[in-house]
């Protein structure tokens, strides 16, 4: 077995009539690139590949980091790595790139992006990564040419409730805006989620604004009287004169001004994320559009999460 931690070394350079040209390299002189976005393989999609490798040879170059101690590491090309192993290949070519840069884990999810190749999971476990180490979803979008809603989307992935992560792992729900979308119901009716999932079909996104589409009731309160007694001007906000079918008697339909409620000094916004009570931190600074900071009960932890995920509970007077 290789020792992986040798890659976390400082960077050996090749010599310079290897880099940029196609080697033929051995394949038990390569390694797979540990932390690298992709974690999922689609083990159909390999075999045929492997076949089609089987008779045409691999047609694209893997791209790999100089050798540490005669081993090269995988930048770009697993798929192919592995492929070329089940097809029993001995060797595989390959093209060493030395700047470290150019050639980071933004390189390799740019070239399986680009390839249609990365899971929408995989993909969400990256931008986890990023974010762990400082960077914004804004940030994240720019370097891999996306804009902020797609990181948003993908970010939706990551600590799934129970139900849609079965339902995505049965691909009953597929694509990130898809299972955004079935998180955002879930926040505001987990009932209706739970019996759109249990139901078997596909969860395509028309299928949840169908779904979600909410049931609105206008309620107005209607005062029946006629113009000699009119409801005050004073208490209402709304009046409108019709003639009833059987007579030519007007009535007066009119919504009663209902008074303004009691201004509360130091409000405290109580919400549901992901089944617990949260408090919303309104006084603190989002680092984008579309989050919002809370902290969670009985604790000072303070997160950052999707403003669309949480659902308002309640308004109280905030206790000293």
């Amino acid at each position: 077995m290789f020792d992986l931690s040798q890659f976390e070394k400082a960077p050996v350079f090749a010599p310079d009539n290897q880099i940029g040209i196609v080697l033929s390299l051995p394949l038990d002189k390569v390694i797979e690139d540990s932390t690298q976005p992709r974690t999922e393989f689609d083990a159909e999609e390999l075999t045929k590949l492997s076949e089609d490798i089987a008779r045409r040879g691999v047609q694209a170059p893997i791209a790999v980091r100089p050798a540490v101690d005669g081993i090269y590491q995988i930048i770009h090309g697993a798929r192919r790595f592995r492929a070329s192993g089940m097809a029993g290949l001995p060797t595989i070519p390959a093209i060493v790139q030395a700047d470290e840069v150019a050639f980071d884990d933004y390189s390799q999810v740019l070239e399986n992006t680009q390839r249609d190749n990365l899971t929408a999971l995989d993909i969400a476990r990256f931008i986890q990564k990023r974010k762990a180490l400082g960077e914004s979803n804004s940030q994240i979008a720019r370097n891999l040419s996306e804009k902020p809603e797609w990181v948003t989307y993908h970010l939706a992935l990551i600590d799934m409730p129970a139900e849609i992560q079965q339902a995505y792992d049965a691909g009953q729900v597929n694509g990130a805006k898809a299972t955004y979308e079935l998180r955002k119901l879930h926040g505001k009716d987990p009932d209706a989620v739970k019996e759109l999932i249990a139901s078997g079909e596909e969860i395509t996104q028309v299928r949840i604004r169908e779904v979600a589409a909410p049931v609105r009731a206008v309620q107005t309160v209607q005062v029946e009287t006629t113009e000699k007694s009119p409801v005050p001007e004073s208490q209402s906000i709304a009046i409108k004169k019709t003639a009833t079918a059987d007579s030519h008697t007007p009535i007066v339909a009119a919504v009663v001004q209902i008074p303004l409620p009691e201004s509360l000094e130091a409000p405290s916004v109580i919400g549901i994320y992901q089944g617990a009570p949260v408090q919303v931190l309104f006084q603190l600074k989002p680092s984008e559009p579309g989050v919002v900071w809370i902290r969670l009960p009985e604790s000072d932890a303070r997160q950052e999460v999707l403003a669309d995920q949480i659902t308002l509970s309640r308004i109280e007077e905030a206790t000293p």
